[in-house]
C-alpha cells in the first residue's frame, strides 16, 4: 500500500483578511456564494492576494494543482489495484481524506463547488459512503496514524535516487510531496522521513505523483 500525501497544500477557503475586499465581495456576489465560503483561487484573485498578502500571490490559493493531481492519482492502475490512499494536508493543519472510489468533477468549475462544499460540510457523502473528508491535524500526526512501516519526503533538498530503488516491494510506505509550487514546507518535516529527490530539476507536483507511481506499479507488477 502507498499512502501519497500533499503536504503544507496551498488549498483554503477565502482568509478573514480578504473577505471584505472589493474584489471578492464582486465575485461573491456574481456567483451567489457567502465570501468566506469561497474557495481561494489566485487564477482569478491575483490582485486581491496581492493586495492582502504583498508578493505570496503565486503561492496561495491553487485549487487547480490538485484537481490535475486527483485525476492523475485516482485514475492511476495503483488506485484501481487498491494499492493506493491519498491525503492532502493543508498549511493549516487539515486533513482531507480521499476515499479511493471517489469520481471527481471533469469540469473544474464543478470541482471548485466540491471543495468549496467539502470545507463547509467537512464530509461528503454518495449512498452512505464517505468519499471526503476533512479534519484537524498536523503532518506529523496523519503521517503516524497511516500505519507505515516507512516515510519518504519528497524534496529537491533529498538524496538523488530513483523511485524504484526506495518504494518498498511489501508493506506500506508514506510518500509525502510538497502541495505548493514553490519555496519550501511550512511543517518541520526534518524528523518525519528520508528525504530523496527523484530528479535533478524541480517537477511538477502531478509529475512526481506520476513518476512514484508508475515506478510503484512496476515493483508490485500490478
Amino acid at each position: 500500500m502507498i499512502n501519497l500525501i500533499l503536504a503544507d497544500s496551498e488549498l483554503e477557503t477565502i482568509p478573514a483578511e480578504m473577505i471584505d475586499d472589493y474584489a471578492i465581495r464582486k465575485m461573491a456576489k456574481q456567483s451567489g456564494k457567502r465570501p468566506q465560503e469561497m474557495l481561494l483561487d489566485s487564477n482569478f484573485m491575483h490582485s486581491a492576494i496581492e493586495r492582502h498578502f504583498p508578493g505570496k500571490s503565486t503561492r496561495f490559493g491553487r485549487p487547480d494543482i490538485f484537481y490535475i493531481f486527483l485525476n492523475v492519482a485516482m485514475d492511476s492502475i495503483a488506485n484501481r489495484r487498491g494499492h493506493l490512499r491519498v491525503y492532502i494536508h493543508t498549511k493549516h493543519n487539515q486533513i482531507i481524506s480521499v476515499d479511493p472510489g471517489v469520481r471527481l468533477p471533469k469540469s473544474y468549475n464543478r470541482f471548485v463547488g466540491l471543495m468549496e462544499d467539502l470545507f463547509r460540510k467537512r464530509r461528503i457523502e454518495s449512498n452512505g459512503k464517505e468519499l471526503l473528508s476533512v479534519r484537524e491535524s498536523t503532518l506529523a500526526e496523519a503521517l503516524a496514524s497511516t500505519g507505515a512501516e516507512q516515510s519518504f519526503i519528497l524534496s529537491p533538498t533529498g538524496t538523488g535516487t530513483r523511485p524504484t530503488e526506495f518504494l518498498p516491494r511489501d508493506g506500506t510506505v508514506n510518500i509525502v510531496i510538497g502541495g505548493f509550487t514553490e519555496g519550501d514546507f511550512v511543517s518541520d518535516v526534518g524528523n518525519l522521513g528520508r528525504k530523496v529527490s527523484i530528479f535533478e530539476d524541480e517537477l511538477t507536483i502531478w509529475t512526481v505523483a506520476s513518476e512514484i507511481l508508475v515506478s510503484y506499479g512496476v515493483i508490485r507488477r500490478l
